[in-house]
C-alpha cells in the first residue's frame, strides 16, 4: 500500500505504509456480529510457548494454509499443539497431494501474512479438528503476527462452515 504525502515544499513524496491486517480482521468480525477480543504482544508471536506467556496454550488454535494438488487452498484449523497428517487430509479431500503454502501463497489465498492467519479469511475449503470444539472460546491468529484474537468457538463453526474431521497425527 502506498500513500502520498504532500510536503510544505510542494513536492510529492511516496511513502510505504504497512497494511494493518488486524484492522481488516476487526472490520470483518464486527460486520458479521462476531464477538472478539484482541490480545497484543510487543513483538511477533512465532511459537505456542511465546503466546502462552499471555494466554492458555490449551485454547490456542492455529489456522494453517495448505495447497492441494488441485491447486486450491485449504485452511486447516487445529489446536496449536497438534500436528497435521498430510495423509489423512489427502484421503479426506480426495486429492493426490497436499503441501504447506509458501508465505506469498498464504497472503494471496487468505489475505493475511504467515503468523497472523485467523480462522475467518478468504479461504472457503476449511477443515476443523473436532478437538477445537472442546473449548467455548479459542485464541487464534489476530491478523498481524504480533496479535492474537479470542473468539467464541461456536462462531468459528457457524461462520466458516468447516468439514469437521480428524486430520492430525
Amino acid at each position: 500500500m502506498v500513500s502520498v504525502h504532500a510536503r510544505t515544499t510542494g513536492r510529492i513524496e511516496l511513502s510505504q505504509t504497512t497494511p494493518n491486517y488486524s484492522e481488516t480482521l476487526r472490520t470483518t468480525l464486527v460486520s458479521k456480529g462476531i464477538w472478539h477480543r484482541f490480545i497484543e504482544f510487543d513483538e511477533p508471536v512465532r511459537t505456542v510457548e511465546e503466546a502462552s506467556r499471555k494466554v492458555s496454550a490449551d485454547r490456542i488454535i492455529k489456522s494453517i494454509v495448505l495447497i492441494g494438488s488441485d491447486k486450491k487452498p485449504i485452511l486447516a484449523i487445529l489446536p496449536a499443539k497438534k500436528k497435521i497428517s498430510y495423509k489423512k487430509i489427502k484421503t479426506l479431500l480426495k486429492v493426490k497431494d497436499v503441501r504447506l503454502a509458501q508465505p506469498d501463497e498464504v497472503l494471496e489465498h487468505s489475505g493475511y501474512p504467515v503468523g497472523g492467519v485467523p480462522p475467518f479469511n478468504k479461504i472457503n475449503r476449511i477443515l476443523l479438528d473436532p478437538t477445537v470444539l472442546r473449548n467455548t472460546k479459542s485464541i487464534a491468529g489476530g491478523g498481524d503476527p504480533d496479535k492474537l484474537v479470542e473468539l467464541e468457538t461456536r462462531d468459528i463453526l457457524e461462520f466458516s462452515d468447516p468439514i469437521i474431521a480428524d486430520f492430525s497425527v
